[in-house]
């Protein structure tokens, strides 16, 4: 709304828009967007029917089907003997616990229950670190002499880390998980961010030892990067689990809607960058210079175009808005967010403004509604097969004994 100094009646007739009128308004541009991305998931649903093997979900790739194939076989036995194999379960057992193979719970010794309580809390402490180091006032009290309390702690919480991080490789050959391997581990999800969060550490302590002296606006750098240890916490959340799955199952509506989107930002950016560029209510000029003059002495607002005036006028008239394609693009990317920075358009820019509340905005938004349908289908369809697994042990013990 960039006009809101309404009149009396103008409150109460606004009142209404945005109860109802501004919903119904939107209904053409959202069954617009649902029909689009329906067809485009119908033709890719039958394009890749048969390619599925059985039990195949929405989103599954080569590690999925890799999983399933080592669903029931027990893990390879390592090369170093029988004690290395009992080592590697230990570890296996202490950080993800011992599953009961005719139920499927999950116990934890205290041991391991402490370790992954300590594990929780550190990431938590670790981002609210991160929050009160940026604050100039904490961070003017701690101090950034060596040895302060943010450098003792981020060391003691990389140790852990990196604890963790090695006991995990060490163990993944006794994790279904990491398919038996711990160079699969180390390039999934959960290996990425486990290296990425200790990582920086190390670079800024190598940098260090060899004398190079790291500035303030680097040192920010290294902190920021421990704010990536708020992923880790997808150990502890299940639903967080299936967000590769959720960009592989809405990968093909991605495609298409992100090109649609593509071509409406940069489409309507060109169009606005053409009609707006010379807008004459988007045009500054220096203060001697009159907003309308005479024929004599023209005005800032009387020329056909700022290069006009600054031919009149040197190098005293600017354009602030679409004075370039980058930076019409970005104007127009906020503008496809529903918010209108700027609304002084002209006649022709009106129109695209009109295409974009009708119709853009709507199918520029496709993407991302694909990936929140997407997160909750396959996260609904989760909880729906533990419920299922649930049901199928609870009644087991009736089917043997009738």
């Amino acid at each position: 709304f960039p006009l809101i100094e309404y009149g009396a009646r103008g409150r109460v007739i606004l009142f209404f828009a945005v109860i109802a009128a501004v919903g119904v308004v939107s209904i053409p541009s959202g069954v617009i967007a649902s029909g689009f991305a329906e067809i485009v998931q119908t033709r890719n649903k039958t394009k890749g029917a048969t390619e599925k093997d059985a039990g195949a979900v929405a989103g599954d790739d080569w590690y999925d089907i890799n999983y399933r194939k080592l669903e029931g076989q027990p893990p390879p036995p390592s090369i170093f003997g029988p004690r290395m194999d009992a080592l590697q379960i230990k570890a296996k057992e202490y950080l993800d616990g011992r599953v009961d193979e005719t139920t499927g719970l999950v116990s934890r010794t205290q041991f391991s229950s402490i370790g992954r309580l300590l594990f929780f809390s550190l990431i938590i402490t670790n981002v609210a670190a991160i929050i009160l180091e940026s604050i100039p006032e904490i961070d003017r009290h701690v101090g950034n002499a060596s040895g302060n309390f943010f450098d003792v702690f981020e060391a003691f919480s990389v140790f852990f880390f990196t604890a963790d991080y090695l006991l995990r490789l060490f163990s993944a050959g006794k994790s279904r998980e990491a398919l038996y391997s711990p160079w699969v581990y180390s390039r999934t999800f959960f290996g990425l961010v486990d290296l990425v969060s200790i990582l920086p550490w190390y670079i800024q302590v190598a940098l260090t030892s060899t004398g190079h002296v790291i500035s303030g606006d680097e040192a920010k750098i290294f902190r920021i990067f421990r704010i990536f240890r708020v992923l880790q916490l997808e150990d502890f959340i299940v639903a967080f689990t299936k967000l590769d799955n959720v960009f592989r199952a809405s990968k093909d509506v991605l495609k298409a809607t992100g090109l649609m989107a593509i071509i409406i930002w940069v489409g309507t950016s060109a169009l606005f960058f053409i009609f707006e560029a010379n807008n004459p209510n988007f045009r500054e000029c220096d203060g001697s210079i009159p907003l309308t003059g005479t024929e004599d002495e023209p005005g800032c607002y009387d020329f056909e175009s700022t290069l006009a005036c600054n031919e009149f006028y040197p190098d005293m008239c600017s354009q602030a808005f679409f004075t370039h394609m980058p930076n019409t693009m970005f104007y127009v990317a906020v503008f496809l967010g529903g918010e209108w920075g700027v609304v002084d358009f002209t006649w022709q820019g009106k129109f695209v403004c009109m295409f974009l509340c009708i119709a853009g905005i709507a199918l520029y938004s496709i993407p991302v509604g694909t990936l929140f349908d997407a997160f909750g289908a396959i996260v609904g369809l989760c909880e729906e097969e533990e419920e299922d697994e649930g049901e199928e042990v609870e009644e087991s013990p009736l089917v043997e004994y009738n």
